[in-house]
């Protein structure tokens, strides 16, 4: 890391093209837009290797640097630059990505830096354009009508999707029950042990089962005094209310608890609410948000029909709520964890470093059964942690021919695991992508966002720094098998990103 420069000097980015000197670059900002999900980790990667970002008046000030960074101030690199990402939501990524439109840039969220007033970066209205997008939610058949649709083949190639790290996405709950008390919780924090002997301990001794999961998100199970979760736990929890807090908006971060949980929930089954002993399925019940008309989530949907905030589906329909569940919702991962911090009994999703133990101060998390824990049935609950998702999602091995491996499709086939079914796994883990363009443009002004971009995934990929800060996070980094075939496609000579004029971009215009 410390030769980092001269390293990056010969990487492909570099390689590719000629480096202007420093001083030529020290204007040079990349952009890009998408999921909360990674926002924290994204940020600090990007401030270790290039320049800190500096924010400006009335938005989010510079983010400390990342205490596995060895440069205290930051560019590692020693090139200068930036890289500024607007934490929107996955789905807004997405758009931005599709229509290349700074202008579509939705509100960002407020827990990292995204502008640079020391270079004229107020808002996002002062993006020179987006390079790159970030989402938790897989490119999907209806992603790819609407890219090709827009006649983008024609004048940016390919759309490249690859994944970028790992996460949890944990359960974190505000402490009290319905009424305020402090949740009498009488099991010990587990510390579980990993097959290369490092170990996670949780932030707190609550368990859920599968069962006891479902049955919250699917609204049957709405009381801190439920049979279900006094039993797991040695004693009741307390009483009152216990209200779940969900993502309103288009979220990468849904889509990985949804896909997870519309697999793990299908067989489980439980009393309809605590005065009501009829049993019904926990499957879950809230449908796809996006379509003409509602579907089933049988691979996860980054938007749901939530009783709260849908009465009526998109078809008119009314959503159902038959077991009486509390509800309560918010736009972006820091303001939902503002509302459970907030509200008492409540409970929702984030990715790990909005929670104990990686935000000092946070909220604490859950601990959840694995396939392996129920099978096996060792009556162990996980932790979320960056070891046990990495196990999870490195229990899928990618396979790609030279056909395939351009088709991001393929690459969403074999990129989720919706119940990793080995030993240590955390079952809520999933890849946050990177989405990017074939073709870029090139600049005369030296000011080439790709360049800057792509030199990054180097150091994302490549630097065992850029590794240990996403394990600060509470991430994990991508495993060999994927960044072997991440590296096939970024180096394909007819089909991997490249500028103008060279590779298979030759007569494409290209994004800015």
């Amino acid at each position: 890391m410390r030769n980092l420069k001269a390293v990056l000097m010969g990487s492909a980015a570099f390689a590719c093209i000629g480096v202007a000197s420093d001083g030529a670059q020290a204007g040079s900002v990349a952009y890009g837009a998408g999921a909360t999900f990674p926002q924290i980790a994204y940020r600090q990667l990007m401030d270790c290797l290039y320049n800190q970002a500096q924010g400006s008046a009335g938005r989010p000030g510079p983010l400390a640097i990342a205490k596995s960074c060895p440069f205290s101030g930051g560019n590692g690199s020693g090139f200068g630059g930036e890289i500024l990402y607007a934490p929107t939501g996955s789905g807004n990524g997405k758009l931005v990505l599709r229509t290349n439109n700074k202008a579509n840039i939705g509100t960002p969220s407020n827990s990292v830096a995204y502008t640079d007033s020391t270079i004229g970066v107020n808002s996002t209205a002062d993006y020179d354009g987006v390079q790159f997008a970030g989402s938790d939610d897989i490119i999907n058949s209806a992603d790819m009508a609407a890219w090709n649709a827009a006649g983008n083949p024609a004048t940016f190639g390919n759309l490249v999707q690859i994944p970028a790290l790992i996460g949890p996405v944990a359960l974190g709950f505000n402490g009290t029950d319905g009424t305020g008390a402090a949740l009498n919780i009488l099991p010990a924090a587990p510390t579980v042990t990993f097959p290369d002997g490092s170990t996670a301990t949780g932030s707190s001794g609550l368990n859920l089962s599968r069962t006891a999961v479902c049955g919250i998100v699917s609204g049957h199970i709405t009381q801190w005094n439920n049979a279900i979760l006094t039993a797991l736990n040695g004693g009741a929890l307390g009483t009152g209310n216990i209200t779940l807090v969900h993502r309103q908006d288009g979220s990468g971060t849904t889509f990985l608890f949804s896909n997870a949980l519309a697999t793990q929930c299908q067989f489980e089954i439980g009393p309809n609410s605590e005065s009501d002993s009829t049993i019904v399925s926990y499957a879950l019940p809230w449908t796809d948000h996006a379509g003409s008309c509602p579907r089933p989530v049988a691979h996860g949907a980054n938007q749901l029909n939530w009783p709260d905030q849908f009465p009526t589906d998109q078809c008119g329909t009314a959503v159902a709520n038959p077991g009486g569940g509390h509800f309560a919702n918010a736009s972006g991962s820091g303001s939902l964890v503002a509302l459970v911090s907030s509200t008492n009994g409540a409970i929702g999703y984030a990715s790990a470093d909005f929670w104990l133990p990686v935000k000092t101060g946070g909220k604490p998390t859950a601990n959840i059964q694995s396939q392996w824990d129920i099978t096996a049935g060792t009556g162990q609950f996980q932790p979320p942690s960056w070891q046990g998702a990495q196990i999870a999602m490195g229990s899928a091995v990618p396979q790609f021919s030279d056909a395939t491996r351009i088709n991001p499709l393929a690459w969403s086939l074999q990129g989720v695991v919706p119940n990793p079914v080995v030993p240590g796994s955390y079952p809520l883990a999933g890849f946050t992508w990177v989405e990017m363009y074939q073709c870029y443009q090139n600049h005369a002004n030296g000011n080439n966002g790709f360049i800057w971009f792509r030199t990054w995934l180097d150091f994302l990929y490549g630097s065992q720094d850029a590794h240990n800060i996403l394990h600060d996070n509470g991430f994990a980094e991508v495993p060999g098998a994927w960044t072997t075939e991440i590296y096939n496609l970024l180096n394909d000579p007819a089909h991997g990103p490249a500028q103008n004029g060279n590779g298979g971009c030759t007569t494409l215009a290209g994004a800015y």
